[in-house]
This record gives C-alpha cells, structure tokens and sequence, in this order.
C-alpha cells in the first residue's frame, strides 16, 4: 500500500492539494457536518429493516463508518478519526475482493488518468479535467483480469 499512498501523495502535489505528514483532524464546520452525519445515520436507519442485496449491505457499512469519520471531527477526537479511516479503508479492500476487482491495477490506471487533470476544483477539491485530461481504461484492465486465473 506504500506505493498507492505515494501516487496519490503525487496527485496531490500536482493538483496542489493538502499534504500532511503527520496525524491531523480536517478543517471542519460542526453544524453542518454533525447535519451530515445526521443525514448519513438517517440513510442507514431507512434501510435497516429491508432486506438488503450485497451491494446495499456494503453501501450501509461505508455510509455507518463515514458518518463516524464526520463525527470523530466534530468531537475533535483523532483516535476515532484514525479508527473510522482505516474502517472505510478495509471496507474498500473488502469491496475489491467480495466483486474480485484488480484494485492494484485499477489505482495504477486512475493514477496515470489523475495525473492529466490539472489543479484542484476550490469547491470540490477534485482534479479538474482540461483538454489534455485522458479517461481512465478500465474496460482493459478488467479484460485482462478476466483472462487470469484467480490465486
């Protein structure tokens, strides 16, 4: 995983975009972020009584653990800021092993695609694609896993 927090350390850079190197909460407005939290619990509530396909279950999850991303912020608690992140990343690795996406090779084609936007949106914080921006080739990759045989 060293390598992929390199390559986005990377994007970050060329779209100037925050880098920190130590532990830190995020800039955060308490009201309308605990509303956010609020309105993420409320998602998840609504649900909680369905029944549920693989896809909502694992959506739910990653909406319970980045309401308590928002909320270890509003409590200025980096100890549960820490905790929610590394919960939403496993989520996401989980994710890429329950659909057997090639996560490695995907982040490696998002990167090479990233790197041809240029600075960051100040609304959104995204990349902004310009003329020179060239999509990623997903349909490739996903080809060539199609072909390997799994280990």
């Amino acid at each position: 995983m060293k390598r992929q927090l390199e390559l986005v350390r990377e994007f970050h850079r060329k779209i100037e975009e925050v880098i920190s190197d130590e532990p830190r909460l995020l800039n955060h407005h308490a009201e309308s972020d605990r509303e956010l939290a609020q309105d993420l619990r409320q998602i998840i509530e609504s649900r909680r009584s369905k029944s549920l396909s693989e896809v909502a279950k694992r959506a739910l999850m990653a909406i319970e653990e980045l309401a308590e991303w928002i909320e270890a912020h509003n409590e200025s608690d980096l100890v549960a800021a820490a905790d929610a992140w590394a919960d939403r990343m496993y989520l996401l690795i989980g994710d890429a092993i329950v659909s057997g996406m090639p996560a490695e090779a995907l982040l490696d084609e998002v990167h090479r695609s990233n790197m041809t936007k240029i600075a960051a949106n100040e609304q959104t914080g995204k990349g902004i694609k310009a003329s020179g921006f060239q999509s990623p080739n997903i349909q490739t990759i996903l080809n060539h896993q199609k072909r390997q045989p799994t280990q």
